[in-house]
């Protein structure tokens, strides 16, 4: 298979795959609150435009797959628009809302049920990421190695780096920096991250004999997953992996796996808000903010790490790993888009809820329609905006890459 064939079906169909995942996970919850709220739904869309597939259903609803996989929705009765930014019928009397209500009229439903079923999209994306993530610890346990507690071998040297130019080879065990002896891999990690640009003593220990290298450790600027802050640390280009006999693999019980799908799920909010909030503070790039392109990229990347193994590895057994490896990067997606769907702009889940949170305090009354109108448009140039911008970006980094 050409290769360039080969990336569209790698990089595309596992983009396709993750994403519609996470669509419909966030959709169902809006679909799932409705069915218990008495609210009629009239489509369930997995995608935009055009129509690839369609079928009703018993109760009616229309369950379509369009041609743009870059989100879904779910319409209810009496919406004017996929979006449910508005009413298509009249709701101005207290016996026409009364007669909406008994169709299953959205807009017609207390405000209690609005938001209920508006919240019920991102909650389903943080369940969804807890059930995925403690399935995964159940199915393959946890990875409770040490790797900075390993032996200084080194396993893999990349070409054109400072150790390769250093003479370091593969089978090396690094045994001193600068006179000062190490034990573990950690150690040597951790002087050569401290010291960028520097020259350091190597002494290396090969096939019985000892003697010392001259490595000149390169500069690079590495991102803190969890703030987004940029620093500057050292790189030698050397590689340690664990063996299968200095792995540990901890077995995870169903509760204690809900518990880990739990705090993973919180560790990546936190480090989200956490991100967010240096941006604001200028101490974060917004560069690092990824759109489409960057998630097809990492999707990509995911399988192709997946299916490109040993060739002792059967196929069977990569589509195993392949599955297992999208759906872990499903529950990241799920969250993120839980988070993006929480914030208070027009046209998301989010927007919605800052409405109906002032339509409460006003005593029941929304705010006036044209209001609502322009925001809902400020809310559209602000995604459009945010859009353009995690693209460009995403266009920066893998012309980069």
């Amino acid at each position: 298979m050409p290769e360039a064939l080969s990336n569209i079906l790698i990089y595309g169909g596992s983009f396709i795959l993750t994403l519609s995942l996470v669509v419909f996970v966030h959709e169902f919850g809006h679909f799932q609150a409705a069915r218990w709220s008495k609210v009629a739904v009239e489509t369930f869309s997995i995608g935009f435009g055009k129509t690839l597939a369609s079928w009703k259903d018993r109760q009616g609803v229309q369950w379509r797959i369009a041609a743009l996989p870059l989100g879904g929705y779910v319409r209810f009765a009496g919406d004017a628009d996929p979006a449910s930014t508005g009413s298509d019928v009249l709701i101005d009397t207290p016996e026409r809302r009364a007669a909406a209500r008994r169709a299953g009229f959205f807009h017609a439903m207390p405000l209690a049920v609005r938001a209920f079923v508006v919240a019920a999209g991102p909650l389903m994306n943080f369940v969804f990421a807890m059930i995925a993530f403690a399935a995964l610890a159940m199915i393959l346990g946890r990875d409770v190695t040490d790797r900075d507690a390993l032996s200084p071998r080194v396993d893999a040297v990349v070409a054109g780096t400072a150790a390769a130019e250093a003479g370091i080879r593969p089978g090396d065990l690094i045994v001193s920096i600068d006179g000062v002896p190490i034990a573990t891999f950690g150690e040597f990690r951790r002087k050569v991250e401290a010291n960028a640009g520097a020259r350091l003593l190597i002494g290396v220990e090969r096939g019985g004999d000892r003697f010392d290298l001259t490595l000149t450790t390169r500069t690079e600027t590495v991102t803190d997953p969890r703030t987004g802050i940029d620093r500057q640390v050292g790189r030698a280009g050397v590689h340690r992996v664990a063996g299968l006999d200095e792995r540990v693999i901890e077995k995870v019980g169903p509760l204690q796996a809900i518990g880990y799908g739990a705090e993973n799920t919180w560790n990546i909010v936190t480090a989200t808000f956490a991100y967010v909030g240096n941006i604001l503070t200028g101490q974060a790039s917004a560069e690092h903010l990824s759109g489409p392109l960057g998630i097809m990229n990492q999707s990509g990347q995911i399988a192709e790490s997946a299916i490109a193994q040993d060739p002792s590895v059967s196929w069977g057994d990569r589509v195993g790993d392949l599955l297992l490896s999208l759906l872990g990067w499903a529950a990241v997606l799920s969250v993120a888009v839980g988070i993006v769907n929480l914030l208070p702009i027009p046209v998301l889940d989010g927007g919605h809820l800052a409405f109906y949170a002032i339509e409460a305090v006003r005593g029941g009354k929304p705010l006036p329609m044209q209001a609502q109108e322009w925001a809902t448009r400020g809310g559209l140039v602000a995604l459009l905006a945010l859009f353009l911008f995690a693209t460009w970006n995403d266009i920066q980094r893998i012309l980069v890459g």
